[in-house]
């Protein structure tokens, strides 16, 4: 008995006939009717009683519908499994990355995931959540790491962790030197912002509208992909304060070029968010990387 003889007896069971079962699977009626007819001999029983051109089930192929179909099944889930193992272990996948998780945790992330699957051939794609967006609608990129909700309805995100949004100063500035900042002390201070405004400058002046006060911007850097280090050159020197993500200051607070200042009334955060097209099928390839950032802290 093979499992092609069982996929077309069940055919024929569950149609009732010899020539519906033979257009459906693409084969002749008479090689239907030899595989069956096969199938009996192996078995030693009759599967149908045939009356003209209609066919029933006997006893004993009734028995041998319900065996079948659970062969069937299980034949199908080891396929499935059987190909997710080869997915996994020769397979490619394109991951974006919007620039504050890429400054944070998605290339060691990325790096510990290959590690696991050697054979995967990972791409991995830093640029605006703007732009990534659009790469995850064209198809262009399989799963993203956006720093903001997806705006497109085709598109659905799932909050993956948090960032901290800081205020950086001066390391030699007396704030910097304090346990506890206000707000009113920062509303004094001069800051370097990004002439945009974004999620970053838009939180710390609600925060200050709140307190009913007002940030001083002495300078407005213009958005573009050296709008980081503007900044932090401008802050490192003296010229003022700024706003930027704990993940993206990190290396300059170590190197002493920075300090971050603890600021009681401001516990602001950017919320990280997987996104994928909610149309498209995932892949397992797509749904084993997803459950391992999901699972992954470094």
């Amino acid at each position: 008995m093979t499992l092609h003889q069982l996929k077309v007896f069940t055919m024929a069971a569950e149609l009732g006939s010899f020539t519906e079962a033979g257009v459906t699977l693409d084969l002749r009626q008479p090689s239907v009717t030899a595989l069956i007819q096969g199938l009996e001999r192996n078995l030693k029983v009759k599967l149908f009683d045939r009356m003209g051109n209609k066919i029933r089930l006997t006893g004993a192929g009734e028995k041998l519908l319900q065996h079948g179909k659970e062969m069937l099944a299980k034949a199908d889930q080891i396929t499935e499994e059987m190909d997710g193992i080869r997915g996994l272990e020769i397979g490619k996948l394109s991951v974006g990355a919007s620039f504050i998780p890429a400054a944070s945790f998605v290339p060691l992330a990325i790096q510990v995931f290959k590690n696991q699957y050697q054979g995967i051939n990972l791409h991995l794609k830093v640029d605006r959540s703007r732009g990534l967006e659009k790469d995850l609608l064209e198809g262009k990129i399989d799963v993203a790491i956006l720093s903001h909700p997806p705006e497109s309805p085709h598109l659905v995100g799932k909050a993956h962790r948090d960032e901290d949004i800081v205020i950086i100063g001066p390391p030699n500035h007396p704030l910097a030197k304090k346990r506890s900042v206000s707000l009113e002390a920062l509303a004094k201070e001069p800051f370097i912002v990004s002439k945009e405004v974004g999620h970053n400058r838009a939180s710390i002046e609600q925060a200050f509208a709140e307190k009913g006060l007002s940030l001083q911007v002495i300078m407005e850097v213009d958005v573009s992909y050296g709008t980081r280090d503007a900044i932090i050159t401008a802050v490192a020197n003296g010229i003022g304060f700024g706003v930027n993500h704990m993940c993206q200051v990190e290396g300059d607070v170590k190197l002493g070029r920075l300090s971050v200042l603890k600021v009681p009334e401001l516990k602001l955060k950017r919320i990280m968010h997987i996104t994928i097209h909610n149309s498209r099928k995932s892949s397992l390839l797509v749904e084993a990387f997803i459950n391992f950032l999901e699972k992954y802290r470094e």
